[in-house]
């Protein structure tokens, strides 16, 4: 063998030992959720092209008093039932029609159409502010499972390293039978209980994931904190400040605003006078070409919708009623929100006390640990003890997390009744709206 193919062999076998570079992981961040979940909702874009469909009808309300304009043509040949020879030309005919038809209507019809477009954006935006909403809440939901597997892992680290230190201790004659099976059961079973919380914090975060267009297979963190800050807002002055800019408020207002238009345009189509111009031009051969023009102007009243309970005064009822139900429900809603944002106010008060007190059990919890760690470590407390108190520092964790992601989404919530950033409400941190 060649001494070149000798040297180029080693360069050959090591070819399989090349790997390619790994995938990088791909970081999700609270912004990234919320550009995701706008750009791959499809109910969100089906809403999107109702809008632009609004949109044209409100941009173009020349096309209501656009005239309709006709052509027709026609073409003919006489044949005769006697002994008469059929006519040698066929008879040709053409005419244009124009027609115009005006009523009283016409200007409540355009404002009708105008306050549909603004609720379709109204309304667009509310899908959009809870699409939001909802990212939101499962993206700060995912991380705190994320931080309480860190938690787990921990415990299961610490259960694993006990074993083996009393493995040690059982063959030295430090610690008896009991006490090391104990351990290897506190292992496995802090083992289980961090894979079962993995496994429905993976399937979670898959299912998440999909929604944002993310396939499963990609490689994918989440990155933040859920970080809470104490706000002491008075409910009165954030009625006084945001119930105008309440989204489903804005919707019902405009509503009430529509049917306002569609009454009077209801009472003006049914009861107000109609005017209609029309003009043709027609040319047809016959023998020879003739043209001709004509034109006639028509007004009309309508006199049946005068008359009591009958059917066109019945829908001019309808359209009173309709608008009238509105109102009522502005009124209704105006309420329910109220008692909404006192509600909200209420619960964050009272969740932040929950949220001071978990973190205070999770400080007493941690020093109890580490306390009963040493007094095991010194043989003055026996494994089963020390276990209890191990168990209760990763449920006070738990607690704690539990509390800071509950004030989280209250704060989210009572951000999107109020139509506002959720940084806002950073200003009511010490009690006032300065």
């Amino acid at each position: 063998m060649k001494p070149g193919i000798l040297l180029c062999l080693p360069l050959f076998f090591n070819v399989p030992l090349l790997r390619a570079d790994p995938e990088p992981v791909r970081v999700i961040t609270l912004e990234s959720v919320r550009t995701l979940a706008l750009e791959n909702s499809f109910s969100l874009k089906k809403e999107a092209l109702n809008l632009e469909l609004s949109r044209i009808q409100a941009k173009n309300l020349w096309a209501q008093v656009l005239p309709s304009l006709s052509a027709s043509g026609a073409i003919g040949h006489d044949f005769p039932l006697n002994d008469a020879a059929p006519s040698a030309e066929p008879s040709i005919s053409a005419s244009l029609r124009l027609s115009l038809g005006l009523s009283a209507a016409i200007p409540y019809t355009m404002k009708r159409i105008s306050l549909s477009y603004q609720k379709s954006l109204v309304d667009y935006n509310r899908s959009r502010q809870q699409l939001l909403l909802e990212s939101s809440k499962a993206f700060y939901s995912l991380l705190t499972q994320k931080n309480y597997l860190t938690v787990l892992e921990g415990a299961m680290n610490l259960a694993a390293e006990q074993l083996e230190r009393n493995r040690v201790a059982r063959q030295n004659g430090y610690i008896g039978e009991l006490d090391f099976l104990s351990s290897g059961l506190s292992a496995e079973r802090a083992r289980l209980v961090y894979n079962k919380a993995l496994s429905e914090y993976r399937l979670e975060l898959k299912d998440f994931l999909a929604t944002l267009g993310i396939e499963g297979g990609d490689e994918v963190t989440l990155e933040g904190n859920v970080e809470i800050t104490k706000i002491a807002p008075d409910p009165e002055e954030l009625i006084a400040l945001y119930l105008p800019r309440h989204l489903e408020l804005q919707s019902l207002r405009n509503e009430v605003e529509r049917l306002r238009a569609a009454r009077g345009e209801t009472a003006l189509s049914t009861r107000g006078p109609s005017v209609n111009l029309s003009t043709s031009w027609g040319v047809s051969r016959a023998g020879g070409f003739n043209d001709s023009i004509s034109g006639d102007l028509s007004v009309s009243i309508p006199l049946d919708p005068w008359i009591p309970r009958s059917r066109q005064d019945q829908v001019f009822t309808q359209a009173r009623v309709e608008h009238e139900k509105a109102l009522m429900d502005l009124q209704d809603a105006e309420n329910s929100v109220r008692r909404e944002i006192r509600g909200h106010v209420e619960r964050i008060k009272t969740t932040w006390t929950e949220v001071e007190i978990a973190r205070l059990n999770s400080g007493y919890a941690q020093r109890a640990y580490d306390l009963a760690a040493q007094a095991y470590r010194m043989g003055t407390m026996n494994f089963l003890d020390f276990e209890t108190l191990r168990n209760r520092l990763t449920e006070a964790r738990q607690q704690q997390f539990e509390s800071e992601l509950a004030y989280q989404i209250l704060i989210l919530d009572l951000a999107s009744v109020l139509n506002v950033e959720e940084e806002t409400l950073l200003r009511f941190r010490t009690g006032s709206g300065e």
